[in-house]
């Protein structure tokens, strides 16, 4: 038999290293960004695949952590405001699970969520955009996170419009939610792909026509993520296209 004196210690030391390792791999700037994205498309395996929604909800939650817990160790924003964005990623990812493993005749668990997630997406981005004016050339990473960034707003649309639905049954036609008071959300969660997909048309403004938003709140809601998807395109590409006109300066002015 082996003598755990022994290779117990050996385990205990490969654990930190690998531990410092990743701790070193997340404090870069490209490795977060990369992370993010990859992140932001495990949300989206349970919009294709119904029977995977729960990775969904996984990505969900992991780009929250993410943003709020890992990436917020690279901002330059004041103490306070990092210690408020960390307790509202908490909060989100919170909510959010809360709203999933209720029933759906309580409906008014919904509001936490569409409050926590729809600041935590707008300060979010705000932080990205920040990010990405600060840094001094265009990289592989930085395109990716700004990516991530726009798929970040249709995502987040989407969970809230999910919670919509849940408070007002027929925000969104032709779609039919389960009544059910003792099913809860994540049982019936396969109808939130399609108010998903509705997200992303809005999102892009293509408007299709397939889904309509039926009633007031449901439509305020729709003319925001119209609003915010060309206006997070405008910011960032104003600020990739300045990036990447300083560093042709500063090539130019090397020669």
């Amino acid at each position: 038999m082996l003598d755990s004196r022994r290779w117990l210690p050996t385990l205990w030391a490969l654990a930190k290293v690998l531990v410092g390792l990743v701790q070193r791999l997340l404090q870069r700037d490209g490795t977060q960004l990369k992370l993010l994205l990859l992140c932001t498309l495990i949300a989206t395996v349970g919009f294709a695949f119904p029977r995977l929604v729960w990775a969904t909800y996984i990505g969900y939650s992991l780009i929250a952590l993410l943003l709020t817990q890992v990436m917020v160790g690279s901002s330059n924003a004041p103490d306070l405001s990092d210690a408020l964005y960390r307790g509202l990623g908490l909060v989100a990812v919170a909510t959010m699970w809360l709203w999933l493993l209720t029933p759906l005749r309580l409906i008014y668990s919904g509001i936490p969520l569409a409050l926590s997630w729809s600041g935590l997406v707008g300060w979010s981005v705000i932080r990205l955009v920040t990010r990405f004016a600060s840094a001094r050339r265009v990289t592989e990473a930085l395109l990716m996170g700004a990516t991530a960034g726009y798929l970040h707003i249709g995502l987040a649309a989407g969970l809230v419009m999910s919670a919509l639905e849940t408070m007002q049954p027929g925000s969104f036609a032709p779609l039919a939610l389960a009544n059910a008071s003792d099913t809860s959300v994540l049982a019936s969660a396969r109808i939130f792909s399609a108010i998903n997909y509705y997200a992303f048309v809005c999102l892009t403004t293509v408007g299709f026509g397939d889904i309509s938003p039926m009633l007031p709140l449901a439509r305020m809601v729709s003319v925001a993520t119209s609003i915010a998807g060309p206006l997070y395109l405008a910011a960032v590409m104003g600020v990739l296209i300045g990036r990447y006109a300083s560093s042709l300066d500063r090539q130019s002015q090397g020669h």
